[in-house]
């Protein structure tokens, strides 16, 4: 068979490597997390990174301060206005982690899962990890199951599932999302980015959503990121939400389902690479409602995105 599976340690953090050895294509998922943390392409005598990821040799993978690379960002998304939400008529407040006076990027990115399935099938490999979030930030007092399937398929395709189940005896708010760094080349100055969006969300100076929606063409044709610096979120076009990244050698397509219908794209200071980060409801969701979605006890929720890399 091309693909295999193999797992080795950086830390304490499990590494799981999942390869096509036939197109020396290897992504590495992290438990920590659970999150793609490596996607290399071997050409001739190079070694292509496409993911900037994380450190683990100290066990740490210094989240906070490293732009929170590749989490998985659940219960909630981007930012949370002072950490504070109302649910079923009482206030709770998050207590995790707040940048300046905001809570940002959910629960659940530096948390351990652990992998409870695997196969290696003739056109694909895949893993399975599981997480039981039992309540831990007093904040968030809820209890809910979720199990991330990463699967690398034939000719450089990534598909990333999550499932969410409902674990609590009452409803519990949820929004869910990725925030991987990908990169090209040296810079992103030399990449342009494309995609068809309804319209830009307009933030106030927090970067939390006003409610409004913008409009939005300067991607529709594709940007040239060079001086161009973003932190942004947008709704997507439903008939046309496939986003693209290029530059002269590779082209990266991702595809969300509708499940995640927003996209916040970020461009880092040392421009080595960009933010993409498919979204099922915007910042702040727990209190401006937008694409906040309530589940029922035992309810679940499923979401999906594609990652793809190409040579031109």
């Amino acid at each position: 068979m091309s693909f295999s599976i193999k797992t080795f340690y950086q830390g304490n953090s499990e590494l799981i490597q999942l390869s096509d050895n036939e197109a020396h294509i290897n992504i590495q998922i992290a438990s920590k997390g659970a999150l793609l943390n490596s996607w290399t392409w071997q050409q001739n005598q190079s070694l292509v990174e496409f993911i900037e990821g994380n450190d683990f040799q100290d066990n740490e993978g210094h989240f906070e301060s490293n732009g929170f690379r590749s989490a998985k960002m659940c219960p909630f998304v981007c930012r949370l206005q002072e950490g504070k939400y109302i649910h079923l008529n009482e206030t709770h407040t998050i207590e995790k982690f707040l940048l300046g006076k905001h809570a940002i990027h959910g629960l659940l990115y530096d948390a351990t899962f652990q992998v409870i399935d695997s196969k290696v099938l003739e056109k694909s490999a895949l893993v399975t990890l599981q997480h039981q979030y039992v309540g831990t930030d007093p904040g968030y007092p809820f209890h809910f199951q979720i199990e991330i399937t990463w699967t690398l398929h034939i000719n450089n395709k990534i598909e990333v599932k999550t499932e969410i189940k409902n674990r609590s005896e009452n409803s519990i708010p949820m929004v869910d999302g990725w925030h991987p760094y990908f990169q090209l080349g040296k810079s992103i100055d030399e990449c342009t980015l494309r995609f068809s969006c309804k319209g830009k969300m307009e933030y106030d100076a927090d970067l939390l959503p006003t409610g409004n929606l913008l409009k939005e063409t300067r991607f529709e044709n594709g940007l040239l990121l060079k001086g161009i610096m973003l932190d942004d979120g947008f709704e997507l076009a439903s008939n046309a939400n496939t986003c693209f990244l290029e530059n002269e050698k590779y082209i990266l397509s991702i595809q969300p389902t509708s499940s995640y219908p927003y996209l916040q794209i970020y461009t880092p200071p040392h421009r080595k690479s960009i933010a993409i980060e498919n979204l099922s409801g915007a910042p702040n969701a727990f209190n401006n409602k937008i694409g906040l979605q309530i589940l029922k006890p035992q309810e679940t929720i499923l979401l999906e995105t594609q990652y793809q890399i190409a040579m031109k």
